[in-house]
């Protein structure tokens, strides 16, 4: 099933809620400003750069991963996850790093699938939480 249902997975210590249009891991900022401003080295605006790329390319690969989950291409989905999480985090997008650390899990991948609607939005919340921060100054 490629869209999740309201559900709760748990996972050790680890209460995530199924992915279906209501944020995960609200507890987490779109953005951490501290990592964000300890990862840019004095050029944030350089590093603001970097990052609409990262969104861009992250846009343009989304399409890719619903055809690898209808293949059912779990592997290297996971792996394109990974790739997306690094990216992520040099960026201190912390929600966005704790999602794509969830769907790395095979358990939760395979079995729950994933709705690629919501990771969108999310990944615009981040996109918009670090334009607030640039357009305010904040870093």
């Amino acid at each position: 099933m490629i869209f999740c249902t309201l559900r709760k997975l748990c996972f050790g210590d680890l209460l995530v809620k199924r992915f279906t249009g209501v944020a995960v891991h609200q507890e987490l900022m779109p953005v951490n400003l501290k990592e964000f401003t300890r990862m840019a080295h004095g050029d944030p605006i350089g590093l603001m750069e970097i990052a609409a790329d990262f969104f861009r390319e992250t846009r343009g690969v989304m399409s890719g991963w619903m055809s690898l989950i209808e293949a059912g291409d779990f592997s290297h989905l996971r792996d394109e996850f990974h790739r997306c999480k690094g990216g992520a985090s040099l960026f201190g997008l912390e929600r966005l790093v704790a999602i794509l650390g969830d769907f790395e899990k095979s358990a939760i991948l395979e079995q729950w699938g994933y709705d690629i609607r919501a990771f969108e939005r999310e990944l615009t919340d981040a996109e918009n939480a670090l334009q607030a921060m640039e357009q305010e100054g904040c870093y």
